[in-house]
C-alpha cells in the first residue's frame, strides 16, 4: 500500500474498530516477539492517544469520548507478563503550543487534516497527562538534548530498571574546530590552550577511548554519525569530570557534517561550531606536504561533508591573514562566549558635587559614534577621595580618530586640582576584549552592577570576560606594575601618591591570585594583611594619605617608600620559596 492510500486508509476509510484492531494486534505481536527488556518509542498510552485521535478527526468525537472507546476496544488486545514504563517525552505543556511544535517538526507542507490531528492528539496526551497515565515526563522545549537525555536515564533508573548515567556535567563552554586540510584547526586549537586556559582533545581520540569501551572494533564502521556524537559526548563529559580544571574544551577535527550537526544539538548554546576557511592554494602553500596529498586528504573530507559545516558553523574565520589576525580572532571567540552579557545601567555612587562636571564631560564625549562612557577607579567603587584621587574616564566608541581625540576640549584637570585620566577605545577593542586588566576589570563591574556608568548607546549589551579571564589578564601584568613601583619607589623625589597606589595595586593582583576580589584601597591593605602577615607591608590607611598636606609630609613619604620596599622584597622571596632548584637539594 502507498503512503497516499495508507493515509486514505488511516483517516478516512477505515472504522475507528478497524483502526485499533490494526494498531494493537500489531503492538501484542511486538511485546511477544521482544527480548526481556525492550524499548518502545510508542508505547500503549500513545497508541491510545493516536487511535483517539484519528477517531476524533474522522467521526468528529469528542477528544475525552475518544479516548474511553478506544481504550474500551483496546482492552481485549492487552498482554500479561511484562511490566511497562511509561515515559512522555513533550515538546510543551500546552497542548496547542505541543501540536504547534510538532507541526514544525515536518519538512514537507502538512495537510490541513493533519494539523487538526495534531492538535486533537496533544489534547489526547494532555488528559492522560492529567489522569497520570505516565510514569513521569519530560519536557523538552528548548533543552539541549543532553538535559533531556540525563533526565529520561535517571528517571529510568529512579524506576528500578539499571541504566547507565551520565557523567556529571562540568563543562561551561565546547568549541568544535572544522575546516578542511590545512586550514588552521590545529592552530586554532594550541592558541585556545596555550593563550586562554581551553583544554584541547581530538575527536578521533576521544572515539577511540568510546569504543575501547564498548568493545567494539572501528568506531567510524560500527556507529552512524549520530550514535558518533552520542559516544563522543559522553567521553567530554567523562573527562571533565575527572579533570575539574577542564571546564572549557575544543575539539577538533570536525569533518562529519551529520555528527557535527547532532553534536550542537545534543550540547545546545553552549557548542560553537568554528569553521576555519582558507582556499587551497593558501593551505597549500602553509604545508609541509605536497599539493596532490592535500588534495587527496580534502576528497576524504568532502565526502564526508566537511564542506557544509561552514554553512552550520556558530562563526567561520577566515584564516587567510597573518597569525596576528587569527590570535585575534581566536580571542574574539573567547571574549564572546566566555562571560556573561548584561544590558548596563546607571550607577548612583558618584559625590553629588561632581555630577554636574562629569555631565559637561559627558557632553562633550557623547555622540552618534559613541557607545559608552563611564567613571572607572574609586570613582566608580565609591572610595573616591577629593584631592587625591584621580579622575578617570572611559570612553567606548565605533572610531577613535586622533583629531576627534585632540579636540574633544576635556580639560587635564579637575575642578579641584584632580588629575583627568581619559581612557579610550574602540567598540571593536571592546568587543574582542583587547583592554587592560584594570578595564577589563571594570567593564564586569559595569555590566553587573552599573558601577561609574555615564552614558550607554541605546540597545547597547556589553560582552564582558568571565572572572577567571580577567584575573589571568591581571597576574600577567604583575611584572610590569611591580617594574613601574620600583621605579616609583628609586626616584629621588617621591611621587607619594603613584607609590601608594602602584603598592596597593600589587596587592590587590596577589589577592586575585588568592580567589579574593576587592577594589576599596583599605580592605585590599586588611585583608592582604591577614593572607600574607609575612609580608609585613605598613601601610597608612587613605584617610592618613589623602589628607591635604600629603605632598609636603617627608615623614609620610619615607613610610610609603619604605612599605614599597618590604612588598617588593616580600615578591621576590615567594619567588624564591615556591621551588628549589635540583641542585640545591639534600
Amino acid at each position: 500500500m502507498s503512503k497516499d492510500d495508507f493515509s486514505q486508509w488511516w483517516f478516512v476509510d477505515s472504522s475507528t474498530a478497524e483502526h485499533v484492531e490494526l494498531v494493537f494486534t500489531s503492538h501484542a505481536a511486538r511485546r511477544l516477539a521482544g527480548g526481556g527488556l525492550a524499548i518502545e518509542d510508542r508505547g500503549w498510552p500513545m497508541l491510545i492517544a493516536t487511535c483517539a485521535a484519528t477517531a476524533a478527526v474522522k467521526d468528529g468525537t469528542p477528544i475525552d469520548e475518544a479516548v474511553v472507546e478506544v481504550e474500551d476496544r483496546a482492552h481485549r488486545y492487552l498482554t500479561a507478563g511484562r511490566r511497562e514504563l511509561h515515559i512522555l517525552l513533550r515538546h510543551a505543556v500546552e497542548p496547542s503550543a505541543e501540536a504547534s511544535r510538532a507541526l514544525a517538526r515536518d519538512r514537507m507542507p502538512v495537510s490541513g487534516q493533519y494539523a487538526v490531528y495534531q492538535r486533537q492528539l496533544a489534547e489526547a496526551i494532555e488528559l492522560q497527562v492529567r489522569r497520570g497515565d505516565y510514569h513521569k515526563v519530560v519536557v523538552r522545549g528548548d533543552r539541549p538534548l543532553l538535559d533531556v537525555q540525563r533526565d529520561v536515564r535517571e528517571t529510568i533508573a529512579e524506576l528500578g530498571v539499571p541504566v547507565n548515567l551520565l557523567p556529571p556535567d562540568h563543562v561551561e563552554r565546547l568549541w568544535v574546530l572544522g575546516g578542511m586540510s590545512e586550514s588552521g584547526k590545529s592552530t586554532v586549537g594550541e592558541l585556545l590552550r596555550t593563550e586562554h586556559g581551553v583544554s584541547r582533545l581530538k575527536i578521533g581520540y576521544l572515539l577511540r577511548l568510546a569504543a575501547d569501551r564498548m568493545g567494539v572494533a572501528d568506531p567510524y564502521q560500527a556507529w552512524d554519525e549520530s550514535t558518533e556524537a552520542q559516544m563522543l559526548s559522553e567521553e567530554i563529559l567523562r573527562f571533565a569530570a575527572l579533570n575539574p580544571g577542564s571546564r572549557r574544551i575544543s575539539i577538533e577535527s570536525a569533518h562529519r557534517f551529520e555528527a557535527t550537526a547532532h553534536l550542537r544539538q545534543i550540547w545546545g548554546g553552549r557548542c560553537d561550531v568554528v569553521y576555519l576557511d582558507a582556499p587551497a592554494a593558501v593551505r597549500t602553500a602553509r604545508a609541509a606536504e605536497s599539493a596532490e596529498s592535500i588534495a587527496a586528504r580534502d576528497i576524504t573530507k568532502q565526502s564526508r561533508g566537511a564542506e557544509r559545516i561552514a554553512a552550520i558553523a556558530d562563526t567561520v574565520i577566515d584564516n587567510t591573514g597573518s597569525l596576528l589576525a587569527l590570535k585575534r580572532a581566536v580571542a574574539e571567540l573567547i571574549h564572546r562566549t566566555a562571560g556573561d552579557w548584561y544590558p548596563p545601567h546607571h550607577d548612583t555612587r558618584i559625590p553629588a558635587a561632581l555630577q554636574p562636571v562629569l555631565a559637561d564631560y559627558t557632553a562633550k564625549l557623547v555622540d552618534k559614534e559613541t557607545a559608552l562612557v563611564a567613571v572607572t577607579g574609586s570613582l566608580a567603587y565609591g572610595n573616591w577621595q577629593a584631592g587625591w584621587s584621580d579622575l578617570d574616564l572611559l570612553v567606548v566608541r565605533d572610531s577613535l580618530p586622533l583629531r576627534w581625540l585632540t579636540e574633544l576640549g576635556i580639560p587635564t584637570s579637575g575642578p579641584g586640582g584632580e588629575k583627568i585620566a581619559l581612557s579610550a577605545f574602540t567598540t571593536n577593542e571592546a568587543r574582542t576584549g583587547r583592554l587592560p586588566p584594570r578595564l577589563l576589570y571594570a567593564l564586569r563591574q559595569i555590566a553587573h552592577h552599573g558601577r561609574g556608568l555615564l552614558y550607554r548607546r541605546a540597545g547597547l549589551v556589553l560582552q564582558v570576560l568571565d572572572q577567571d579571564a580577567v584575573d589571568r589578564a591581571s597576574r600577567a601584568e604583575l611584572p610590569l606594575v611591580l617594574m613601574t613601583l620600583r621605579r616609583l619607589a628609586a626616584d629621588q623625589i617621591a611621587d607619594v601618591r603613584a607609590i601608594y597606589k602602584h603598592v596597593v595595586l600589587v596587592m590587590k593582583i596577589m589577592l586575585r591570585s588568592d580567589g579574593i576580589n576587592v577594589d576599596a584601597s583599605d580592605d585590599v591593605h586588611q585583608i592582604f594583611g591577614s593572607r600574607h602577615p609575612a609580608a609585613g607591608v605598613d601601610l597608612p590607611i587613605l584617610a592618613e594619605v589623602s589628607h591635604h598636606s600629603w605632598r609636603s609630609d617627608i615623614q609620610l613619604a619615607r613610610r610609603i617608600r619604605l612599605a614599597a620596599g618590604v612588598l617588593l622584597a616580600y615578591d621576590e622571596a615567594l619567588s624564591h620559596s615556591a621551588v628549589l632548584p635540583t641542585s640545591t637539594r639534600s
